[in-house]
C-alpha cells in the first residue's frame, strides 16, 4: 500500500548507515526525567526507547555535558539538572550500552548529544588517570595547548561512545554557548592571532575539534553538527555559515540548522509562522553542499514535513516536542493517520514550569510524560464495560470521555453550554493562541470520531444522573472566576474571563485589567491588539510571574512589549473600582488612579467543589476530575482526566 508520506518515510543512506525514514528525534529530553545518577535512569531509557519504537530514524540522547555533575547551580537554572553521564565509569558504561541497545532494538540510529556548555570541565584520560581540563576562561585567554586538550577530550569521549555501541554524535555549536561556538562567532571572539579575525581564523579551533573526532571514530560513524544558521547583528552571517559548513564537509555528515538565539529556537504561539527557520535549510541546501541538511523548529504537521522533504528544502526533519506530545508520532505517520495527531501547545513546559514551581518533567497534552516507565503499573486493567456519565465538556471532560471510550466503556458527555471546549474556547479569538485552538478542535474531533453520546446545552442535575442508572459518574465542571472583595466590583462595566471574547463590542476603549498573571496579560494583549488602550495592574513586581520560565517567558515578554497600547503598573494593589477609574496603591503606599471605561478581573479561579460534590451518590462510583478539585493548567487537566479514566 502506498504511503501517505512517501518522501518523509523514505530511507536515506549516509556513510553506509540506513536511516529508516527522514524523521529524527533531535537533542532533547524533558529535563527532569533524570535523577542525580551518572548513568541513564530507567525513566530516560524508556523515554528514548519510545521515540525509537514510534519510528524516529535517529534518536539523539542528552547526557554529555561535562559540567552539571555535582555542580551547585541556582534552582531556576535548568542546566543544573541536565543529565551528565560518566563515560569513564564501567558501571555507567553498562547503562549507556543498554540505552544504545534499546534504541537499536527498533532499528533506529543511536546518537548522543554533546552540549558541553558554560562552566565545562573537559575530561581526558592520560596515563590511566582522569584529568579535568579547566576551561573557565574568556576566548582570548585560551592557549594553544589547552585548545588541543579540549579537542582531544571531544574526540576521546565520542570514541568511548562508539565503543559502547552508539552510531552517531550530535555536536552542539549553536547560540555561542560552547567554546568552539564562541571561537566561531565574532560576537565572542576578539582574538588578534591565528584563532581570531577572519572567518578562516575563527573556524580554526571549531574545525580542529571536528577533525580530531573524525580521526578518532573513523569512517563508520555519523557526526552531526548543530549550529546557528546565522547570528544577531555583529555575528556571523548565513553566508559565513555556509562557508564554514563547506570547510567542515570532510568531517561531518549532517548539519542541523538552528536560530540565532536559544529562545527563538523553540517557537511558541507568538510565532504566527508554523516553521520559521525553513529558509535556513533551503539556503544551505542551495549552496550544493555534500552534507545532509536537517531542519528544526516547529515541525509537527505531517503534510508540512512531507512537503519540505519532497521539495528538496531539507534532507531530514529534526523534531523534539512532536515526539513528546505524541509518543506514537511515527506510528501515526506510517499509518497516514493525521487526524489522531495531538497538537503540541508550544508551551515549552517540557523544559520546566514557572520559576516558582519545582522542576518536573511534564507535557501539557501527553499525560504519560514523566511516568512512561511506570504507566503500565499505574493503569488499572478494565475488566467490565461500564455505563459512565461525564459532566462537563471542557478539556478535562472531553479527554476523560475519550479515554473511557477507548477502555470499552459506554460514555455520555454532558455540556451545559452550546458547544464543547469549556474555558479554552477563547482560543478561537486570539491569534497567538492558535496552538491551543488546534488542541481544542482536536479534542472535539476526537469526541465526534468516537461517536460519544454528547448532550449539548444540557445542564446535568443530580436527579437526572441518578435516574439514568450510571455505574460511574465523573464530574469535570471546572471552576469560575474569583470575585475579589474590591468596592465597586459589582458595577456593570466590570467583566470576567470569557465575557471579553463573547461580547467584545461591550468593552470600552480604555480598559484596566486587574491581575497581571499569565491569563490577565493574555487578556490585555488580546484587547490591545483590537485597538483598546489597556493598562494591567499587577500586585507583584513582574508580569506573568508564573509563566513557563525556559524558552517561553522571554518570547511572551517580547510579545506584550511589542504592543504600543499595552501598559502595565507593577506593585499595584487595587482598592476600589469607580465608574470611570480604578483606584490603587503603589509600592510606597501612595494612592493613585487610572482611567477605565471597562474593567477586566483576572485574579484567579475558584473550583466548583460544592456543585461537584452534589453528584455524590448518583451512581455506584463517584469521581471528580480537573479544575473542580483545584484550578489547574491544561497539563494538570490532561493528567487528571487520564488518571481518572485509567482507574475505571
Amino acid at each position: 500500500m502506498k504511503s501517505h508520506y512517501q518522501h518523509l518515510l523514505a530511507p536515506l543512506e549516509i556513510r553506509g548507515y540506513i536511516l529508516k525514514n527522514r524523521m529524527a528525534a533531535c537533542n532533547s529530553l524533558p529535563h527532569f526525567l533524570q535523577g542525580p545518577e551518572p548513568f541513564p535512569a530507567d525513566s530516560v531509557i524508556a523515554h528514548f526507547a519510545n521515540k525509537a519504537k514510534s519510528g524516529a530514524a535517529i534518536v539523539t540522547c542528552m547526557g554529555i555535558n561535562n559540567f552539571s555533575r555535582g555542580a551547585g547551580l541556582p534552582m531556576e537554572l535548568d542546566i543544573a539538572h541536565f543529565p551528565d553521564y560518566d563515560l569513564y565509569d564501567p558501571a555507567s558504561q553498562n547503562y549507556l550500552m543498554q540505552l544504545a541497545d534499546t534504541i537499536h532494538f527498533y532499528g533506529s540510529i543511536a546518537c548522543m548529544g554533546f552540549f558541553v556548555g558554560p562552566q565545562s570541565g573537559y575530561p581526558l584520560m592520560e596515563n590511566n588517570k582522569l584529568r579535568i581540563v579547566d576551561v573557565n576562561k574568556a576566548v582570548e585567554d585560551f592557549e594553544e595547548e589547552t585548545l588541543q586538550l579540549i579537542a582531544k577530550s571531544y574526540a576521546e569521549q565520542i570514541g568511548i561512545l562508539k565503543f559502547l555501541g552508539f552510531d552517531m554524535a550530535s555536536i552542539h555549536y549553536a547560540y555561542r554557548g560552547q567554546i568552539p561556538a564562541k571561537f566561531l562567532s565574532p560576537l565572542t571572539n576578539h582574538r588578534g592571532d591565528a584563532y581570531g579575525g577572519s572567518l578562516e581564523n575563527r573556524a580554526r579551533f571549531p574545525l580542529m575539534v571536528l577533525e580530531k573526532v573524525r580521526e578518532t571514530v573513523g569512517n563508520h560513524f555519523l557526526i552531526e553538527l548543530v549550529m546557528s544558521a546565522e547570528e544577531p547583528k555583529g555575528g556571523y552571517t548565513i553566508e559565513e555559515a555556509a562557508a564554514f559548513i563547506k570547510m567542515a564537509e570532510p568531517y561531518i555528515d549532517i548539519v542541523q540548522l538552528r536560530a540565532a538565539d536559544v529562545e527563538q529556537a523553540h517557537p511558541t504561539g507568538f510565532n504566527l509562522i508554523e516553521t520559521p527557520f525553513i529558509h535556513y535549510a533551503q539556503y544551505i541546501k542551495n549552496t550544493g553542499t555534500k552534507v545532509k541538511i536537517a531542519t528544526v523548529g516547529g515541525y509537527h504537521d505531517f503534510d508540512t514535513c512531507e512537503e519540505v522533504i519532497k521539495s528538496g528544502k531539507a534532507d531530514i526533519i529534526s523534531m523534539a516536542r512532536s515526539w513528546i506530545s505524541n509518543p506514537n508520532y511515527g506510528e501515526l505517520a506510517y499509518n497516514g493517520n493525521k487526524e489522531d495527531l495531538v497538537p503540541c501547545l508550544r508551551c515549552n513546559k517540557c523544559h520546566g514550569r514557572g520559576k516558582n514551581d519545582p522542576f518536573v518533567s511534564i507535557c501539557s497534552v501527553n499525560p504519560i510524560i514523566g511516568i512512561e516507565h511506570r504507566v503500565d503499573q499505574l493503569v488499572t486493567t478494565s475488566t467490565t464495560h461500564k455505563k459512565v456519565a461525564v459532566i462537563g465538556g471542557g478539556p478535562t471532560g472531553m479527554k476523560t470521555a475519550m479515554d473511557l471510550h477507548d477502555r470499552g466503556h459506554q460514555v455520555t458527555l454532558y455540556e451545559a453550554g452550546e458547544s464543547l471546549g469549556g474555558m479554552i474556547r477563547h482560543a478561537d479569538h486570539v491569534d497567538f493562541k492558535w496552538p491551543l485552538k488546534q488542541f481544542k478542535d482536536f479534542l472535539i474531533r476526537q469526541i465526534e470520531k468516537r461517536r460519544i453520546n454528547v448532550m449539548i446545552s444540557t445542564k446535568a442535575s443530580p436527579d437526572m444522573i441518578r435516574e439514568q442508572g450510571y455505574d460511574a459518574v465523573v464530574v469535570a465542571i471546572g471552576a469560575q472566576p474569583f470575585k475579589p472583595p474590591i468596592p465597586g466590583v459589582e458595577k456593570e462595566h466590570v467583566l470576567y474571563g470569557e465575557e471579553i471574547f463573547e461580547k467584545p463590542d461591550a468593552v470600552g476603549h480604555r480598559v484596566v485589567v486587574i491581575g497581571g498573571g499569565e491569563v490577565g496579560v493574555e487578556a490585555g494583549m488580546y484587547l490591545a491588539k483590537r485597538g483598546h488602550d489597556v493598562t494591567v495592574l499587577e500586585m507583584r513586581d513582574e508580569l506573568a510571574a508564573d509563566s513557563t520560565l525556559i524558552h517561553y517567558r522571554e518570547m511572551f515578554r517580547e510579545a506584550w512589549e511589542s504592543i504600543p497600547n499595552f501598559k502595565c503598573i507593577l506593585n499595584a494593589r487595587c482598592s476600589a473600582i469607580e465608574n470611570e477609574r480604578v483606584i490603587f496603591y503603589d509600592k510606597m503606599g501612595k494612592e493613585n488612579s487610572v482611567m477605565a471605561e471597562s474593567v477586566v478581573i483576572s485574579v484567579g479561579m475558584v473550583p466548583l467543589k460544592a456543585e461537584a460534590l452534589e453528584f455524590y451518590g448518583t451512581a455506584h462510583r463517584f469521581y471528580m476530575a480537573g479544575d473542580c478539585q483545584k484550578p489547574a493548567t491544561i497539563q494538570q487537566a490532561m493528567r487528571s482526566a487520564f488518571s481518572t479514566a485509567s482507574n475505571i
